[in-house]
């Protein structure tokens, strides 16, 4: 798996089954072109299509001329999946809504101090001053029993003055790129999430509220893929609290390990964004971030829609 260039990947109107050579595994800049929702989600051919470059090269973009409607980009979801209703579990085994289906992702948001006494202990996670800017790598939604297993991000608007990219990394690659040995020793563990991880990786904050009573949930550190089975690592540091039969410290620091080992080596695209694009990436082979490399107080708006996935399974083979 490596990067590589630019892709286009378009399909005529006419013939929309035709698929495009992308280069098998690798993940980097696809641009699909061509992709009408109002016209293809009602088919079979073109989400199939779309699928099978979204599951070999994990991160591709749909290039557009101007913004969707919500109805568009719900059609344009629906080719990848279900669309996730944001629902998860207490300890009690009750249901708690920690999100709407359609979500707004404010980077550019700037806390005031006004409003920051208002929240009063509430957390979201993110930067101190921008809430909503998350600028360490993380796989979204792992703090729930079935995390989100496509994440769905339509741009509305941008900064002004550039920046704000979002920079994703091959968690596929960085399994393996590890030894035979680190490989075989993974393979069973469960790393431990929870909404509140209480800052157990500085210096990545702990997101606090009302959501702290969703369930921790236990997920592999070495994931099989949901449609191809192949490996990857599958952990969230802003998420992770320990693993499961280690003791707490030794459990972090083999997760701290594995995630520098990925940042250092493994294969990464940074997406530059343009008006209206839709990113779509695969939670189950990447890690994501953004950067706050753009002006304070100018907005990085999306929409995001996420696509349901499965209870992550573990990859059972040690190769």
């Amino acid at each position: 798996m490596r990067l590589t260039g630019s892709v286009s990947a378009s399909h005529p109107a006419g013939r929309p089954d035709v698929v495009p050579h992308v280069g098998s595994g690798e993940v980097g800049d696809t641009e699909i072109l061509g992709v009408d929702p109002s016209r293809d989600a009602s088919g079979l051919n073109v989400g199939r299509w779309l699928r099978d470059v979204l599951w070999d090269r994990a991160v591709v973009c749909v290039r557009l001329d101007a913004k969707l409607t919500d109805g568009e980009l719900r059609a344009l979801v629906s080719m990848i999946g279900d669309l996730k209703d944001p629902v998860g579990h207490d300890s009690d085994g009750n249901p708690l809504r920690y999100g709407e289906e359609r979500q707004i992702i404010d980077a550019g948001f700037v806390l005031t101090d006004e409003l920051r006494e208002s929240l009063g202990d509430v957390s979201f996670g993110g930067d101190d001053l921008r809430p909503g800017l998350f600028q360490f790598f993380h796989t979204d939604d792992s703090y729930v029993e079935q995390p989100a297993g496509v994440t769905v991000l339509h741009a509305r608007e941008l900064p002004q003055g550039g920046g704000g990219d979002t920079c994703f990394i091959d968690m596929r690659a960085a399994y393996e790129l590890l030894d035979t040995a680190q490989r075989s020793q993974l393979i069973g563990l469960q790393a431990v999430h929870a909404y509140n991880n209480r800052c157990v990786f500085p210096p990545r904050a702990a997101a606090c509220g009302p959501l702290e009573d969703l369930v921790d949930v236990s997920h592999p550190v070495v994931r099989a893929h949901p449609v191809t089975g192949g490996p990857a690592l599958y952990f969230d540091l802003d998420r992770a609290t320990h693993v499961e039969g280690l003791p707490d410290g030794e459990g972090r620091a083999l997760l701290q390990s594995l995630q520098d080992h990925a940042e250092q080596n493994a294969p990464r695209y940074e997406h530059k964004w343009h008006p209206h694009d839709v990113v779509i990436w695969d939670n189950a082979s990447v890690q994501h971030r953004a950067s706050g490399d753009f002006e304070v107080g100018q907005p990085r708006r999306f929409w995001r829609y996420m696509v349901a996935g499965p209870r992550p399974e573990p990859f059972g083979f040690a190769t």
